[in-house]
């Protein structure tokens, strides 16, 4: 099966992609990755989807003129309306040295009200030789305007094999250091369990288990990964495996998707502080926080 990302990339290396994409899935970083393969391809030198020729290093090393990554700058929690005006602004040039300007907004569901508002116009009467990338874990998380002026891409576990990524947010390839699969599903199904019944008798001991389930785990960043995957199967409602579709459902249901991503996301981040931070249950604790505070 030809998966989605290599469909938009073969796309991309023909010209026929669309102007504005919206390219969403559970983990962030390989959207990322793929959004700066779909750049190397507009610009490669020699018509691949990314190689090691002038344009694909310098685009790799973010330094080509024509690829323009828009982000949360500094301790700000939004992309603000300054941001998105530059942008604007640098849309209506013509590329300086490669054949596509590229922007890549990162993430598109931090853009703030007015920066939305700003871009809507730009995304609707695009400059020739523009391309815009938002990557997101979800596209309703983003304006319907937005939405109704972009071409949005799911990019999950099919994704190429060189986009890969040894921490991949999805339930059936997570983790290879688990003993074996039962094991991995094992605890899969006691997370969903302490989830469902948080979810459907509001019950705050069930994440108090919860966390106490991903502590006492052999390999708590593992644990923790696994738990940021069932989260995210949540809010994609994916019926995989042992886990049961319809716990995932309600559980979908009753806690509404941005908090369910946000505890995945602070999850992940988490877990490269570990080294540094003994206390895994009181890490595992505030993240869970997030699913009833938002």
């Amino acid at each position: 099966m030809i998966s989605a990302a290599s469909l938009l990339l073969d796309t991309a290396r023909r010209g026929e992609l669309h102007h504005a994409i919206i390219v969403h899935g559970p983990t962030p970083d390989l959207l990322r990755q793929l959004a700066v393969r779909i750049a190397k391809t507009l610009n490669c030198l020699n018509g691949t989807t990314g190689d090691d020729c002038t344009a694909c290093t310098r685009i790799e090393r973010r330094i080509h003129p024509d690829v323009h990554f828009i982000e949360v700058a500094g301790e700000r929690k939004l992309i603000s309306i300054e941001q998105i005006r530059d942008l604007v602004g640098g849309s209506a040039l013509r590329p300086y040295e490669g054949r596509t300007k590229v922007f890549i907004i990162d993430p598109a569901d931090a853009l703030s009200a007015g920066g939305s508002n700003a871009l809507l116009k730009t995304l609707e009467e695009p400059t020739r030789d523009t391309t815009f990338v938002l990557i997101t874990r979800s596209p309703d998380l983003l304006l319907p305007t937005i939405r109704s002026r972009s071409q949005s891409i799911y990019v999950g576990s099919d994704a190429p094999r060189d986009l890969a990524l040894p921490l991949q947010v999805t339930r059936r390839q997570q983790i290879a250091s688990f003993t074996t699969e039962d094991e991995r599903e094992t605890l899969a199904d006691r997370i969903v369990d302490a989830l469902h019944r948080y979810a459907t008798r509001g019950d705050s001991a069930a994440l108090l288990s919860l966390a106490a389930i991903v502590s006492a785990s052999d390999d708590p960043k593992d644990a923790m990964a696994l738990t940021a995957a069932v989260f995210c199967d949540a809010v994609a409602l994916r019926d995989d495996q042992a886990v049961d579709g319809k716990q995932l459902a309600e559980i979908r249901e009753a806690i509404p998707r941005e908090r369910l991503l946000g505890a995945a996301d602070t999850l992940l981040a988490a877990i490269r502080a570990l080294n540094v931070n003994a206390d895994v249950r009181l890490v595992v604790e505030q993240a869970l926080a997030v699913i009833v505070t938002g």
